[in-house]
Parts: C-alpha cells; sequence; structure tokens
C-alpha cells in the first residue's frame, strides 16, 4: 500500500517531476481541459473584456471601430454564464442512485487481469520514486547551503519573511483545487473497477428489458467515461482503468440511448418538440427524466474535451437522433450549439459536414435559438475566412453554403440581418471611396469583406425567386460595383474577376441585365512577355488571390490565366442572354476586343479558346439578327420580347 503524500509534498511533485508530467500528458491525450465553471478559464478572460453584450443581428458589429472588417470578430465566446447555460439540467450533474442487485464482475483471464491491476501498480510505484526524488532534491539543497553561508542566510531570512504568507496561499490554492475535482466529480455510489465483463452485463441486460436497474449504472459509466483522462483525482480514473472499457461504454450508450429512451417514454421517431414539451408533465417523464439529464449532460462534456475528429464526428453523428430530447431544455441547446459552432468551423470536412446537421437539426427544433445560432455562426465564419489560401479556400465555400442554408431556414427574418449586414459593408465601401486612404481601401480589399459579400450574394441566389429581395439584390449590386470601380489596374484582375463571378450568379437567378463585359477590358488586352519570363513556370491561381504580387505582373502564366478566366466569364455571360433580342449590341465591344487579342496574341494555347468564342458568339449573333428582322415590334414591348426569345429557344 502506498503512502499518501502531503499538501506540500503533492504540490512539489506536480510542479518538478517529469514522470508526474508525463502521466499527465498521457491521461489527456485524447482530451482538452474545460474551464472551471467558475469563470476562471482562458475563454472567460477573452470574453471577459468588450463580448459582455451579444449583438442582435448577424453583421450588426460590421461597423465596430470605425468599420474595420478585422474587428468583426468579437463575439465568438457566448457571453451567456455557465450556471445559465447549464440550469436545465445543473442537478443531473451527479451520479445516479444504483440499484443494490446490480452486480460487478471481475476479469480473472490471464492478460485481462494483468491489464485491470497495471495502473494501480505504476501508481504506487510512481509514489515510491517520488518519495525518492524529493530526498534527492533535499539533499542537493542542504550540501547547496554548506558550500554557500550567504546563500543560506539568504534563505533563511527569505523563508522567514513569507513563508507564512506563501504556504497561506498554497494550502487556499489547493483547497480551491480539492474543491473544483470535488464539486464536478461526486463521489460514485460503487468505487469497484469497471471491467469488460461487467460492461457486457450490463448492456446485455439492457437490450434485453429497457427498464433493467443496470441502465442506471451503465448511465454512471458513462458519466466516467465522458470523464477518463481529464480529471487526475476523478473517481473516473480510478474505476475506468482500460481504454477498451471507454471505448465500449462510449460506442453502446451511444448507439442504443436513444432508442432506449424512446422505447421508455413511448413515442416515435417523428415525434417534435411539441410533444416532447407535453410529455414533462407526464409521470413517466418524472421518472425517466433524471436518465435523460444525466446523458445529455454527460454527451456535452464529451464533445467538450474530445479532440480525436473521428471520434467526435461519431459522438455527433449518434448525438443528432437525440437532437429532439435536447429541444426539452433551451439552455442546455444553447451551450450545445456553442460546441457546434466551434466543431463546424474546423478544418476536418466529417466533423464540420457533422456538426452542420446537428446544428441543422437543433435550430429547426427550437426557433428562439436561431437568431444565437446565426449570430455565431456568422461571427465564425468571418473569424475563419480572415486568410484563404489553397488549403482552405474549399472549407470556406462550404462554411458560406452551410450558412445560407441556416439563413434560409426563416428567410424573413434573416432579411433583416442582411439589410443590417449590407448596410454596414455600404458605408464601408462609401468611407473607402471618399477619403482613398491606405488604412480604409484596405477594410474592402479584404478577405474578410469580400466572403462577406459573397455570402449574401449566394443567399439571394437562394431565395430570390420565392420572395421579394429587390431591394436587398440593388443594394448588393452596387457594392459589387462600386468595388470593382474603387480597385482599377491589372494587380485587381482576380479581385475584378471574383464581383464578375458575383454579378453573372445574380443575373442569372434575377433575370436582370448587368453590364459585365466593361469590367474585363483590361483581362482582354495582349501583353507581351520577355523571353525570360516565358521560361519561367508559376503557378497562378485566382481562387486564393484578390491582388497579383508585383513580380508576377509580367508573366506569361499570369497573362494566361488572365485571358482564360475571363473568356469563361463572357461565356458565363453571353450563354444567359443568348436568345434575347439585344444580344448582338451585348456581344458588339467583346467581339472586337476579342478579335484584335487573337490576331496579337501569339500563344498557340491561347489563340485556340479565343477563336471558339468569336467563332460561337458570331455565329449566334447572325442567328438573332436573322430572327430579328422578321418583327416590327417596340424594344419597350416585354410580352412581344418574351414570346421572341421563347420562339428561338425551341427553333
Amino acid at each position: 500500500m502506498a503512502k499518501k503524500l502531503g499538501k506540500k509534498a503533492r504540490k512539489f511533485a506536480r510542479k518538478n517531476l517529469q514522470s508526474v508530467a508525463k502521466r499527465n500528458r498521457k491521461q489527456r491525450s485524447q482530451f482538452v481541459r474545460r474551464p472551471r465553471r467558475g469563470g476562471s478559464g482562458r475563454g472567460d478572460e477573452r470574453a471577459g473584456d468588450g463580448d459582455e453584450e451579444m449583438p442582435q443581428r448577424a453583421g450588426d458589429n460590421l461597423m465596430n471601430n470605425g468599420g474595420d472588417v478585422a474587428s468583426l470578430v468579437n463575439g465568438l465566446e457566448f457571453p451567456e454564464d455557465e450556471s445559465e447555460l447549464n440550469s436545465d439540467i445543473s442537478d443531473s450533474d451527479d451520479y445516479l442512485s444504483e440499484d443494490s442487485e446490480c452486480l460487478y464482475y471481475s476479469d480473472n483471464e490471464g492478460d485481462n487481469a494483468v491489464n485491470d491491476c497495471f495502473v494501480q501498480d505504476g501508481l504506487d510505484g510512481e509514489n515510491d520514486q517520488m518519495n525518492i526524488e524529493i530526498k534527492k532534491q533535499k539533499k542537493n539543497l542542504n550540501k547547496l547551503m554548506d558550500k554557500d553561508p550567504e546563500f543560506a542566510n539568504y534563505l533563511e531570512k527569505w523563508r522567514s519573511e513569507s513563508y507564512r504568507s506563501k504556504e497561506d496561499s498554497d494550502d487556499d490554492d489547493m483547497d480551491s483545487v480539492d474543491n473544483g475535482a470535488d464539486s464536478s466529480d461526486t463521489n460514485p455510489p460503487n468505487d469497484k473497477i469497471l471491467t469488460r465483463k461487467t460492461i457486457n452485463e450490463w448492456c446485455q441486460l439492457v437490450a434485453k428489458e429497457p427498464k433493467s436497474p443496470s441502465l442506471r449504472s451503465l448511465l454512471n459509466a458513462y458519466r466516467d467515461a465522458c470523464r477518463f483522462g481529464v480529471h487526475s483525482k476523478s473517481p473516473s480514473v480510478q474505476r475506468i482503468q482500460s481504454t477498451e472499457v471507454f471505448y465500449q461504454i462510449i460506442t453502446f450508450v451511444l448507439s442504443e440511448a436513444d432508442n432506449i429512451f424512446r422505447a421508455l417514454l413511448d413515442i416515435s421517431d417523428d415525434v417534435n418538440k411539441g410533444k416532447i414539451m407535453n410529455l414533462r408533465s407526464a409521470k413517466k417523464w418524472k421518472t425517466i427524466e433524471p436518465l435523460v439529464k444525466s446523458y445529455l449532460q454527460n454527451s456535452l462534456d464529451l464533445l467538450s474535451q474530445l479532440t480525436d475528429n473521428q471520434i467526435l464526428a461519431f459522438v455527433l453523428t449518434r448525438l443528432r437522433a437525440s437532437a429532439v430530447l435536447f429541444s426539452a431544455y433551451p439552455s442546455t441547446s444553447r451551450r450545445l450549439l456553442k460546441i457546434l459552432i466551434r466543431l463546424w468551423a474546423s478544418g476536418d470536412h466529417n466533423l464540420s459536414l457533422s456538426s452542420f446537421l446537428m446544428i441543422r437539426e437543433v435550430a429547426s427544433l427550437l426557433p428562439e435559438c436561431l437568431d444565437l445560432c446565426l449570430n455565431k455562426s456568422f461571427n465564425t465564419y468571418l473569424a475563419s475566412s480572415k486568410l484563404v489560401n489553397d488549403g482552405n479556400i474549399k472549407h470556406i465555400d462550404f462554411l458560406t453554403d452551410c450558412l445560407v442554408e441556416l439563413y434560409s431556414l426563416d428567410v424573413q427574418k434573416s432579411c433583416e440581418s442582411a439589410t443590417n449586414s449590407i448596410g454596414q459593408l455600404n458605408a464601408i465601401l462609401r468611407q473607402a471611396s471618399k477619403t482613398k486612404e491606405k488604412e480604409e481601401l484596405r477594410k474592402v480589399d479584404s478577405w474578410q469583406y469580400i466572403n462577406s459579400v459573397n455570402l449574401w450574394v449566394r443567399f439571394l441566389c437562394c431565395n430570390y425567386k420565392d420572395y421579394n429581395m429587390h431591394p436587398l439584390l440593388s443594394s448588393v449590386v452596387q457594392i459589387l460595383r462600386g468595388v470593382a470601380h474603387l480597385f482599377p489596374g491589372t494587380r485587381y484582375l482576380p479581385l475584378r474577376l471574383r464581383l464578375v463571378q458575383m454579378l453573372n450568379e445574380l443575373s442569372s437567378c434575377s433575370q436582370m441585365f448587368f453590364p459585365i463585359p466593361s469590367l474585363l477590358f483590361d483581362c482582354l488586352e495582349f501583353r507581351d512577355t520577355s523571353q525570360k519570363e516565358h521560361g519561367q513556370k508559376t503557378k497562378v491561381n485566382f481562387s486564393s488571390l484578390l491582388k497579383v504580387p508585383k513580380n508576377l505582373l509580367k508573366s506569361r502564366d499570369f497573362h494566361e490565366e488572365c485571358i482564360l478566366s475571363a473568356i469563361d466569364a463572357l461565356s458565363a455571360h453571353f450563354a444567359q442572354w443568348c436568345y434575347h433580342v439585344s444580344f448582338p449590341e451585348v456581344a458588339t465591344i467583346p467581339l472586337i476586343l476579342l478579335k484584335r487579342l487573337y490576331e496579337q496574341s501569339t500563344i498557340e494555347s491561347l489563340r485556340r479558346p479565343i477563336k471558339r468564342l468569336i467563332d460561337q458568339v458570331d455565329e449566334n449573333r447572325n442567328i438573332v439578327e436573322r430572327k430579328r428582322d422578321g418583327v416590327s415590334f417596340s424594344p419597350n414591348d416585354t410580352t412581344s420580347i418574351e414570346s421572341f426569345i421563347h420562339d428561338l429557344q425551341i427553333d
């Protein structure tokens, strides 16, 4: 039996011994620590200043600090107090009472017995090693004091002045740590080791009969598993001493808990929030509610502590089936959304997808949480899109699509947020156009600004046909054209090409014409490149650029990318209006520039696509002109124009 160390010895060991640090790192290999509920965690320090109020709508904080887009992301941490978030299930943090008939079993097969006992043996050995190292440290200190009398006098004086106050503060710190551990982990009703045989027996009993007394014991084991490896003094460290037992508990409970609770509550798979709220007054709910609370609370703790993306995706997939149970506890759902949005913004696609599906499910079931969900998702999106490169551009596009889908859950309410956000973007653009100062221009020429505009463009494209969004459309088009004219020149061609792509999308969804070719004239100019530049191969990806570096402006690769990108944008524009009665006038100036570029260009890889586009546009223009020569209606006759387009599409 190992001797129990005193408070001072334990503190010295935690600070200095390498073996203890190594053991703690091993236990935390799959988990991260949570901040204490008292609000002393790092997240509380970050959110403590200036983040007390949650923004009313997404984009309300666009004008903070004079409209600096880099300062939009102030509300990434939830402002609610942790105790408020856990208010409706705070009484479920303790262990459930267990039936005395629930038996515990020991594994007696050779290796298993060794595996169950090796942790305790190792702890005993580490305690002995700590005592030996402490004695060595004291011996070395005594030798130093004998060799250096001045140091001994200084040390004695320092001890006499500060030892008492330091000892008192250390004792207070130790008590607070011990109390924190005790408050979050009460003593289990049974301190016996959880073995694989025990868990197997409980799982079989619960699978056969959900009302079995083993269900409470299994949920207590799940509680320990959700805290496994986090707190060194937690009962879970003592009760679960094998990762095999940990995975066995987690897998079974997450896979079967939802079916078990539905069977106990006698509810179907298509139950909604209203039925759950009505069920809360029933007698059987009061019996089952402690079990449901324990499962939900411990599942949130597990999500907060896990760091393995595959396990997190599995947990979210299983919890999504129980989203309707979360709807019975709104404050718990808000804490769940906080965790889900953080995981949604992670770079792992599978984890982001699983998180988003859960976010959408919770937001659909709880309309009162939709504002909170949209605000936090919008801020997280801005923070994630601050920097764009080849590695994360697909992830940012995925986040944009997800956010558009969330805003589409309640289009009327989202239009208010969109109006406010677009107004802020417009104000930033006007300020930059007015002052032309470098700082103001940098706010517009940033990925956060462009991605914000892109978000609302996609929102309009998704919902324009079903709702009256013409005022929003006009404001967004004004921003796009304003940004394009604010940044002329060759260096900003990637930015203008991106703006042209957005205008093409808006034109397609609204069936409105925008003079897009005029924004592409710089791309259709021939630029001579030196022989030295011809030999260089530099990969240029416009999708991850807003401004081209100066060293690439005269490169052949940049020249080719400009022309090919312009051809793609013009092709999309011409394809949309190829049947319109005004197509010959739309194509006239672009055809002149394309023919001149074809004559000047000596690069065969560019001449072929240019020639192909010229031939197709010329042929389509001739068809429309021949068809137009046979009609006599006015250009203002919209009914006749629609009939003309319809007849031309049929032909």
